[in-house]
């Protein structure tokens, strides 16, 4: 077949009796046979399936159709998709958060990204895991927890490579939820475990709210009370802002956190009556006593005579 040409469709014939259900199914295993019978390895394979996307203009129709086709093959084929993900974490753009990096969500906007024509490799990296991911089986995403505490999570240190783990699980949490219970919850302590590492190694975080949010959101949407023990300890070794904005996520860090309020409240106001004390002369005790008309001389001779 010459390149650029589409191929000839198939002879019509009637499905119903035919080994692949419809002409794209039996063209998705042509496709997959074609590639597996070239003699290359497997990751050579994927990865030239990975560039081919990245070359194209109607590229959202070309992510589909190289997700569509990358998780029919093995393992090998498709599993190449992880170092792109590394390659990426592992990139200035995420490692070194200064200005000239941008905003980082919209380094993550992959329309906007590619609207404009700034094609940053982030973005579409971003676009084409959800692509795959999109057309994986639930056995191929239940990978994904091991992939983000074994590789993951010693890469991530910073507030931009927080987000974009973020940005990359985020959208397959309902799946994980619905099909591998076990799976999410192991997604949900994976994520405290990365905040944790992100919280000891910067001085400042600047996203701290949205970061927050989406963990709240994974609270109340997904995960309950199931990782209560293990995220509790997690959060206890949090600066106090971070910890601050998670009192609710467990109940005796939000114990902590008002019996610490309240603790300030009275130190604060002990040290106001203090200073006030200092500043204002104070009346005798006699005189205060005295100026009480239920505690004058008088008042407590009639309350002496007064029969019980």
């Amino acid at each position: 077949m010459q390149w650029g040409k589409s191929p000839g469709p198939f002879p019509n014939c009637d499905w119903r009796f035919n080994e692949f259900p419809n002409p794209a199914a039996h063209a998705l295993h042509v496709t997959c046979v074609e590639l597996m019978a070239l003699a290359v390895p497997g990751k050579d394979v994927g990865n030239a399936l990975l560039n081919v996307v990245l070359k194209r203009e109607n590229i959202t129709a070309w992510m589909n159709a190289i997700g569509l086709v990358i998780t029919a093959l093995p393992e090998p084929y498709w599993i190449v998709l992880h170092d792109r993900i590394v390659s990426v974490l592992s990139s200035p753009t995420l490692t070194s958060e200064t200005e000239s990096a941008g905003y980082p969500f919209a380094l993550l906007d992959f329309t906007a990204c590619h609207q404009s024509y700034s094609e940053m490799n982030c973005s579409y990296v971003l676009a084409l895991t959800h692509a795959v991911w999109h057309h994986s089986s639930i056995g191929q995403l239940s990978l994904i927890p091991k992939f983000l505490s074994e590789t993951l999570k010693p890469i991530v240190q910073t507030e931009f490579q927080l987000l974009y783990v973020y940005h990359l699980v985020g959208p397959f949490l309902q799946r994980f939820q619905q099909e591998r219970t076990r799976c999410m919850l192991e997604i949900g302590v994976a994520f405290y475990e990365m905040l944790q590492a992100v919280d000891q190694h910067c001085q400042h975080l600047s996203y701290m709210d949205p970061i927050c949010d989406f963990l709240y959101h994974i609270k109340y949407m997904y995960t309950g009370d199931s990782v209560k023990e293990q995220v509790e300890k997690i959060i206890m070794t949090l600066r106090p802002a971070m910890k601050l904005r998670l009192r609710f996520i467990t109940h005796s860090s939000m114990i902590e956190t008002s019996s610490s309020a309240a603790a300030a409240a009275s130190t604060s106001s002990a040290s106001t009556s203090s200073s006030s004390s200092a500043g204002t002369p104070q009346l005798p005790l006699s005189s205060l006593s005295s100026s009480n008309p239920a505690a004058s001389p008088s008042s407590s001779s009639q309350h002496a005579h007064t029969p019980i």
